[in-house]
């Protein structure tokens, strides 16, 4: 072989390699949207929780969430969503990893999690509550209650904000225990193994109203975390969507928007126990929530 025959090969050969490289970044490049196109169904991680996103008693996937969602995605002409089951903690990572198109459970948008997935903007914005034992025996009504009483360990799900908010709030590692659903938590409670139940305060309500038990109760009132300014602060809830995806982030959030000033939006979530005072600012954006504390 002729050196310039080599060099031809090698020229051959690099060309593929640039024309394989461009055609692999422009598949991964294309836009949730193109999913209009083809008629494919969307794929939805949904954690199987009231009130967000679950398997109804028809077997069906419903929620506030699942709702919500539909109305959102139908004006760009996807109406087919399959909805796959799996562990709350496991939803961020399914995500990045593009086991999934979205999330659709009830996700806060925080830093860490704006690190590797994109988000809507918000749709609802939630509190903490607890749930404790008939006449909360341990006089909790904040975080800080639990952090002060050595005594007093804490109970909720392994992978969301309320680990982090413990953990900030002084509540030693040790008293917090996790579990994987809102219901196994309840369970623990009830059986003595912890002394409070701490979620959002729409899957509190959910979730009593769901497993009514006249042993326990919400404890009211409740102290929310301050903020830097003192005034309590407020998580936002929002579909986790593909990071390298702005074109259908864009599409989602303009269908979200439509959807909040018809008034539809606070429809859907006044059936799964949702008021207007859980409806965020309208000015607040996933962007402005992502670059807190960055």
């Amino acid at each position: 072989m002729t050196l310039t025959t080599s060099l031809s090969l090698a020229g051959r050969v690099s060309f593929a390699l640039l024309l394989s490289a461009a055609f692999s970044l422009s598949a991964s490049a294309q836009s949730l949207l193109d999913k209009a196109k083809s008629q494919e169904p969307l794929v939805a991680g949904i954690a199987n929780e009231q009130p967000y996103g679950y398997i109804g008693p028809d077997g069906k996937a419903t929620g506030a969430n699942i709702e919500v969602l539909r109305a959102v995605l139908k004006p760009l002409g996807i109406t087919k969503i399959d909805t796959p089951i799996v562990d709350f903690g496991a939803l961020v990572p399914g995500l990045a990893a593009k086991r999934f198109d979205v999330i659709g459970a009830g996700l806060f948008i925080n830093h860490s999690r704006c690190q590797v997935i994109g988000f809507s903007n918000p749709v609802t914005r939630s509190g903490g509550a607890f749930i404790v034992k008939k006449g909360n025996p341990l006089n909790l009504h904040s975080l800080k209650d639990v952090a002060s009483n050595k005594r007093a360990r804490l109970g909720t799900q392994n992978g969301t904000n309320q680990i982090q908010e413990a953990k900030d709030s002084g509540i030693n590692a040790g008293s917090v225990v996790l579990f994987d659903k809102d219901t196994e938590a309840l369970a623990a409670l009830k059986a003595n193994r912890i002394d409070a139940v701490y979620f959002p305060d729409a899957e509190i309500i959910s979730l009593l109203k769901k497993e009514p038990d006249p042993s326990v109760e919400r404890a009211l009132p409740f102290q929310q975390i301050p903020d830097a300014q003192g005034k309590p602060s407020y998580n936002y809830h929002a579909f986790g969507l593909p990071r390298n995806d702005p074109e259908f982030i864009s599409a989602f959030n303009v269908q979200l928007a439509k959807l909040r000033a018809s008034g539809d939006l606070l429809k859907i979530l006044q059936k799964y126990g949702y008021t207007a005072n859980e409806l965020p600012p309208e000015n607040i954006q996933a962007s402005q929530i992502c670059a807190t504390h960055s």
